[in-house]
C-alpha cells in the first residue's frame, strides 16, 4: 500500500541532513564516489534515497547515485506498485534506476531456504551486480535503530555471544564492496516523520504485519511489552550493540594475534612461515600437510595459557577457516572441543563436523580437514654404503648425511644428539638400511639387558601416533636395529678402545 507523505515545513531538513551526515562520518567514504542505494519503497529506503540526493549538495564533487530495486516475486500486485513508486521517485530526483524481478519462492524451494533468506541472497546478488556495473565501491542500506534493536534481541534469544550481540555493522566490507548504513543511529519513527515532513510518498509492506516471521513478532508483540518496562529499550539495545561491537573487535584482535603467533596452518588463507617450526611439531606439520588438504597445529600449553574467552574464539576462528563455505561452528561444538583439550588424556581424536577432525597427540593439538586419497604412509627403505654421502629420506622429511673416518679424526669431545650418532664402522654389517617400522620390531637398548619393542619406545618417547609410521629406523645388513633417530641408539657397534674406523650419521630435518 502506497502512503503519501504529509508536508510539514516546521523542521529544517538541510540541517538534519547535515547533522546525520556528520554523525555517520561518511564524508570521506562518499566524497566523489558512485553510490548504489537499495530502495524497496518503504519509508526508510525512500528517505535514504532523498537524503543521499541532498548529501550531494554538501560535496565539492557530487557523487553519482544509482537506485537499485528488487521485485522479489512476493505480493505481485503490491510489488508492482512499489517498483513504479521507486522508479518515479528516482526519475524525479534525476537518479539512475536499476531494477530486477526474481523468483524468491522458487529459489527458496530449490535451495531449501526459508523465503526471507532466499530473498536476501537474491537481493544482495543484484546489488553487487549493480555496484560492479557502475564501478561503485559502496552500497547504502536503510537499516535503522529499530532494526538494530530487533536484530540484537533476535540474536540474544538464540544465545549469541559478543559477535552476535554487536548486531548490524555500520560498515561491512565484502568482495571489495562496502555496505554502509547511514541511518543505523536513527529511530524508525523519526524517518517516517521526515517522509511526512518532506512529502515523500512511500509503500507499506503488508507482509510486515505477518506474525509468521520472528522479526515481526518481536516488533509487533515483544518490543511493546519491553517498552512497558523500559520506554527506552530500543536505545538500550542499540547501546548494547555498540558496546559489544567494541569488545568483539578487541577480542578478535587478540585472537588474530594469537593465531598468527602460535598456530601453524596449511591450506588456509593465512601465510605460514615453516621456518619457525622445530622438532616434532615441524615433522607433524609436514606429515599432516601430506595427508590432509588443510590444517592448523599448535602447542597445547599455549592454548591452555590463555583466557577461556580466547580459547573459544581461537577454536571458532580455526574451524571457520577449515569449514570454508559451510555454516560457522556453533557454541556446543566449540565448547566440546575446548573441554576435550583441557582433559588429561594425552591422545584422542574428535569429530568437529563438516569433515573436520580435532586430535591431540601429547603436547600438540591439531585440526585437520580434507583427507587426501592415498594418504596412508607407504613403507620406505633406502641404503647407506660405506664411505661418505648424503640422501633425502622422504617419509620423515630429512637429509641423511654420513661420513666414515679414522677414529683419530673424530672430535674428541663428540657427544652427539638425538639426530646425530657415531658407530664403529667395522662392527656393522654393511650396507646400512634406513626404513620405516615393521610389526614386531625390537632393539637392544644401551644400558638395558635384552631388547625392547620399538612400539613401546615410541610411546615412552611420546612420539605422536601420526609420526610413528614415518619415523626412520636404522639397521645393518643382519637386521639388527642400530638406532632410532630422534629417540635413542642401541648397544651395537659402540665405539671403544679397539675401534679404528667410525661412521658418523646425521639426520637433518628439512621442509
Amino acid at each position: 500500500m502506497v502512503q503519501a507523505g504529509q508536508p510539514n515545513k516546521g523542521q529544517n531538513w538541510q540541517h538534519w541532513v547535515h547533522e546525520t551526515y556528520r554523525q555517520a562520518q561518511y564524508g570521506q567514504l562518499l566524497h566523489g564516489k558512485t553510490m548504489v542505494v537499495a530502495v524497496s519503497g518503504g519509508p526508510d529506503s525512500m528517505l535514504l534515497m532523498h537524503w543521499l540526493a541532498e548529501v550531494r549538495h554538501l560535496q565539492d564533487n557530487p557523487m553519482q547515485i544509482i537506485v537499485a530495486h528488487v521485485h522479489h516475486g512476493f505480493r505481485l500486485e503490491e510489488s508492482q506498485q512499489e517498483a513504479l513508486l521507486v522508479k518515479q521517485a528516482a526519475e524525479e530526483l534525476g537518479l539512475i534506476f536499476e531494477m530486477t524481478q526474481v523468483d524468491s519462492p522458487g529459489y527458496a524451494k530449490k535451495h531449501h531456504l526459508n523465503p526471507q533468506a532466499a530473498a536476501r541472497e537474491l537481493r544482495y546478488a543484484f546489488l553487487k551486480s549493480v555496484a560492479n556495473k557502475y564501478n561503485s565501491p559502496a552500497i547504502a542500506l536503510a537499516h535503522h535503530a529499530d532494526d538494530q534493536a530487533e536484530t540484537v534481541l533476535m540474536h540474544m534469544l538464540r544465545g549469541a555471544g559478543s559477535s552476535g550481540l554487536r548486531g548490524i555493522s555500520w560498515i561491512r566490507e565484502e568482495e571489495g564492496i562496502r555496505y554502509v548504513r547511514p541511518f543505523l543511529h536513527v529511530r524508525k519513527q523519526e524517518l517516517v516523520a521526515w517522509c511526512q515532513t518532506r512529502g515523500i510518498a512511500y509503500a507499506l509492506d503488508s507482509s510486515n504485519q505477518k506474525r509468521a516471521y520472528l522479526r515481526n513478532r518481536l516488533r509487533l508483540d515483544i518490543m511493546p511489552l519491553l517498552e512497558q518496562e523500559n520506554p527506552r529499550i530500543t536505545e538500550a539495545l542499540v547501546q548494547l550493540a555498540e558496546t559489544m561491537a567494541a569488545e568483539d573487535d578487541w577480542q578478535q584482535q587478540h585472537t588474530d594475534e594469537l593465531f598468527r603467533s602460535h598456530v601453524h596452518s596449511f591450506g588456509v588463507e593465512v601465510k605460514e612461515d615453516t621456518g619457525a617450526l622445530e622438532g616434532t611439531l615441524k615433522q607433524q606439520y609436514l606429515r599432516f600437510a601430506m595427508q590432509y588438504t588443510a590444517g592448523c597445529l599448535m602447542k597445547r600449553d599455549v592454548f591452555l595459557s590463555v583466557h577461556v574467552a580466547l580459547q573459544r574464539r581461537l577454536i571458532k576462528l580455526i574451524l571457520n577457516y577449515l569449514f570454508l563455505e559451510a555454516e560457522q561452528a556453533d557454541f556446543s561444538t566449540i565448547e566440546r572441543l575446548r573441554l576435550r583439550i583441557t582433559e588429561p588424556k594425552t591422545t584422542w581424536r574428535e569429530e568437529a563436523g563438516n569433515k573436520v577432525i580435532a586430535i591431540r597427540e601429547y603436547d600438540h593439538i591439531a585440526w585437520l580437514s580434507g583427507r587426501r586419497d592415498g594418504a596412508e604412509p607407504a613403507s620406505v627403505q633406502c641404503h647407506i654404503e660405506r664411505g661418505s654421502g648424503e640422501m633425502f629420506y622422504s617419509s620423515y622429511p630429512s637429509k641423511i648425511v654420513w661420513n666414515e673416518m679414522a677414529v683419530r679424526q673424530m672430535e674428541p669431545d663428540f657427544l652427539g644428539d638425538k639426530f646425530d650418532a657415531m658407530f664403529d664402522a667395522d662392527a656393522i654389517q654393511w650396507p646400512i638400511s634406513v626404513r620405516t617400522r615393521r610389526q614386531g620390531d625390537r632393539m637392544r637398548v644401551k644400558g638395558l639387558n635384552g631388547s625392547k619393542k620399538v612400539q613401546d619406545m615410541f610411546v615412552d618417547a611420546k612420539v605422536p601416533s601420526s609420526l610413528r609410521d614415518a619415523m626412520p629406523i636404522v639397521e645393518d645388513a643382519s637386521g639388527q636395529i642400530l638406532w632410532l633417530p630422534g629417540i635413542r641408539r642401541s648397544d651395537i657397534a659402540l665405539i671403544g678402545p679397539a675401534t679404528r674406523s667410525v661412521v658418523h650419521i646425521r639426520f637433518e630435518p628439512v621442509s
